[in-house]
């Protein structure tokens, strides 16, 4: 459980605000409902990032807790660095501040003298202690509603915030509950803490912002009971309520738990009926509770929560034993032994069984030292992908070494109770390899089941890049299956979805961090990606990507350690991190993962560690391999191309320095640098790629395709032009293989002819890309 802390809350729900607080000032009267200047979304953001204030205005009506509103306030106002941030009461605000500056509005109405004056014009109807939000009635005590950004009532050319709700106590609980960014949608209400309704704003041209009713999504009316048993109770939230499949689910899940009871010191007293609750999506969870993992426990409350659909089913177990064993057996300090525990029990993790992958990773030279898995910090850092199934046959060996009765002491008592008397750490580690070498072997037909085709073929692909980096808008969201459904229809066959990884200094080798959170690329949102693609006939390319951490978001080119020790540290912590992505790759079935992209200054001169690494990753991952070099040296420098399966190029070779310029003379700009990439791929064999080829729709972007200059004037047109003269240049290459064009958002609403972005989303470069995607490749 994420433990959350006073001084982090205002930070969060500023980050909820997507960055664009919201504050009152004292009003006048609210401008009229009907006013026709009605500003766009991107306008109001744009106002924040012109003016760099913001004043958060905070109730004093109620005073028991107005100290704690101006406490937080100030906490987030300490900690902003980008724009400065104004803290006052609402009893201290001036008509001056609320006509120039972004409010972000804290309390409860019958508290806050400015909301109370503006809660006539806001798109819920705000009474005393209860509100209605779509139709629905809000009256509980601890009902809570955040809007995220709206046209201030009083100023409508400046964004307005509110964290509101039936009382000054349940907003400061919400508040004290999360320490991360929690917005999700336009409009969010709360009950208990939890995420209940959601709701997004529309506007048609430059009139009134209105709920669209068809995204608002309620779940108290999709929450339904389904059945109890003697250990659970589930409840499904979803549309389509598979009834059989939950009555098969509970019965299994009935004979896991007594089979796990069974072996336990349970106390003569009732066991509690665990609530169990089954989710139709990821983004249902995720809204719901801010966990997409298949699954996860809340030990306070004694619930499990997973995923449960067609293609996922997070039910393996693993979520209960670990609240099971957390209750009767007690927390464990050592994360392998708490999660190798569950993991026993568990069954079907990963679809194959721990067993399975422990016996895979022995096989494959993939198994950590048992030092590792027994120091917390190294376990935690590493793949849990990985490190489960390990620890599972880790606990499996001491139970079979120890007897049960004799592990569950050594549990409890860890780190205090040690190694066993007489025993080493060596020796120790050497019967847990001889454990995981007698296995059952790894079953070859499970394995050809699994395995993708290596043989080459043309890819009409998009980048699909997850913008917004929420959990409504990412690439487990409703807005991302219809923005692949668009893209569909454009001819797209393929994607390349990426997630992404940190590392702390370009000069320094150290691990990697993952995107694990809600609102990030993580795991899940991969698969569900994935699956959606497959779900609309296409395929899918797994491309993992490198950044450095914090605000410095340099890119993996301007990596460059600075001796040949730092550079063996570095490719031995860059494989413990895309070993995970290629893992997961294997799991799901992707059907081509990239092995590292532009890495300039890696690749050079370590030809060697490159062939070891592709050794390595083809041992767990069956399908096709790529590398996405850079355009400029890095390509025709690689050495390694021979042992991919494809040559992959992110091409942004400028095309012309002159202003304007017509297709003819963009194509002789690309025929200049096809030499290059020629002599590259007939001299290694291999079928071509471009893994990222794009232009933004500013004027002239053949000059510098790679780069985005955000003052330069929108010309639609000349980014079509530029699309088009990639496409005649290397459609009928016979060594070409496909596209992948920069990129395609996540929801349809990022693009359109009044962004200057990289996307060809509602612009003319669209209707090129399906002119070109609708043909008939020469082979097909």
């Amino acid at each position: 459980m994420r433990k959350t802390t006073y001084s982090l809350a205002i930070l969060i729900l500023v980050l909820a605000a997507f960055l664009l607080s919201i504050r009152f000032g004292e009003p006048t009267s609210p401008q009229p409902a009907n006013d026709a200047l009605w500003p766009t979304r991107q306008e109001l953001r744009g106002k924040m990032r012109e003016i760099r204030k913001e004043l958060i205005v905070y109730s004093t009506g109620e005073k028991r807790v107005a100290h704690l509103y101006r406490n937080f306030a100030e906490q987030y106002a300490s900690g902003m660095r980008w724009l400065q941030v104004i803290v006052k009461p609402d009893t201290a605000v001036t008509a001056a501040e609320i006509d120039s500056l972004p409010l972000w509005l804290i309390g409860a109405p019958a508290s806050n003298s400015l909301l109370s004056k503006i809660q006539d014009a806001l798109p819920l109807r705000v009474q005393q202690k209860r509100f209605s939000f779509a139709n629905t009635d809000f009256a509980e005590p601890n009902d809570v509603f955040l809007i995220s950004l709206y046209p201030n009532p009083l100023k409508r050319s400046l964004p307005i915030s509110i964290l509101s709700g039936n009382s000054d106590a349940a907003v400061v609980e919400l508040l004290k509950k999360y320490s991360r960014n929690f917005r999700s949608g336009d409009v969010q209400v709360f009950r208990d803490g939890q995420a209940v309704a959601y709701g997004f704003f529309k506007q048609e041209g430059s009139g009134p912002w209105k709920l669209d009713l068809d995204q608002t999504r309620n779940y108290l009316n999709s929450a339904h009971f389904i059945l109890e048993t003697a250990h659970y109770r589930f409840t499904y939230h979803g549309e389509k309520i598979p009834r059989e499949k939950i009555q098969a689910f509970a019965e299994t899940q009935e004979r896991r738990i007594v089979n796990l009871l069974s072996k336990l010191p349970i106390p003569d007293e009732p066991i509690p009926t665990i609530s169990y609750h089954l989710y139709e999506t990821f983004e249902d969870k995720g809204l719901m509770t801010r966990n997409t993992d298949f699954s996860h426990f809340d030990f306070d409350k004694w619930q499990v929560h997973a995923i449960f659909n067609d293609e996922i089913n997070g039910g393996d177990f693993y979520s209960e034993a670990r609240l099971i064993f957390d209750k009767y057996v007690g927390k464990c300090e050592s994360p392998a032994l708490a999660q190798g525990a569950a993991m026993m029990f568990s069954e079907d993790w990963g679809r194959r069984g721990f067993r399975f992958w422990a016996k895979r990773f022995y096989d494959t030279g993939n198994v950590n030292p048992l030092a590792d898995l027994l120091t917390p910090e190294i376990y935690e850092r590493e793949s849990y992908l990985l490190m489960r199934p390990l620890a599972g046959s880790l606990v499996e060996f001491l139970v079979k070494k120890f007897e049960w009765n004799k592990f569950l002491d050594l549990y409890r008592r860890w780190p205090q109770s040690g190694l066993p008397p007489g025993l080493t750490l060596a020796e120790l580690d050497d019967g847990w390899q001889k454990h995981l070498q007698d296995l059952p072997p790894v079953n070859d037909e499970l394995l050809e089941e699994d395995g993708n085709s290596r043989h080459p073929v043309f890819q009409k692909g998009f980048c699909y890049a997850h913008e917004g980096y929420q959990i409504y808008n990412g690439y487990l969201s409703r807005k991302s299956f219809e923005s692949l459904q668009k893209m569909r229809t454009l001819g797209a066959d393929w994607i390349s979805i990426t997630p992404f990884g940190y590392l702390e200094h370009r000069n320094q080798p150290s691990p990697f961090h993952y995107s694990f959170g809600a609102g990030a690329e993580n795991d899940e949102s991969l698969i569900a990606a994935a699956a959606f693609a497959r779900q609309l006939g296409m395929r899918v390319m797994l491309k993992p990507h490198v950044l450095m951490s914090g605000g410095d978001w340099g890119w993996p080119g301007e990596i460059d350690m600075k001796s040949e020790e730092n550079w063996q540290q570095f490719f031995k912590y860059y494989y413990s991190w895309i070993r995970h992505y290629a893992l997961l790759a294997e799991m799901y079935h992707f059907d081509l993962f990239c092995i590292g992209v532009e890495f300039m200054h890696a690749t050079p001169n370590h030809d060697a560690e490159w062939r070891e690494l592709i050794t390595k990753i083809r041992r767990l991952y069956r399908g096709p391999l790529v590398y996405a070099a850079n355009w400029y040296h890095e390509f025709e420098g690689i050495t390694f191309w021979d042992a991919l399966d494809y040559i992959g190029l992110n091409l942004y070779y400028p095309l012309s320095q002159n202003e304007t310029a017509t297709l003819d003379e963009l194509k002789k700009g690309m025929s200049t640098g096809m030499p290059v990439i020629e002599k590259v791929v007939q001299k290694y064999k291999k079928p071509l790629l471009l893994t990222e080829v794009g232009f933004t729709s500013a004027a002239a972007p053949w000059r510098t395709p790679h780069e985005r200059d955000r003052r330069a004037p929108i010309s639609l047109t000349d980014q079509a032009l530029c699309y088009q003269a990639i496409f005649e240049s290397f459609w009928e290459k016979e060594w070409f293989y496909g596209f992948y064009w920069w990129k395609w958002p996540t929801y349809l609403e990022y693009g359109g002819p009044t962004s200057s972005d990289f996307t060809p989303n509602g612009k003319p470069a669209e209707k090129v890309v399906k002119e070109w995607y609708h043909k008939n490749w020469r082979q097909n």
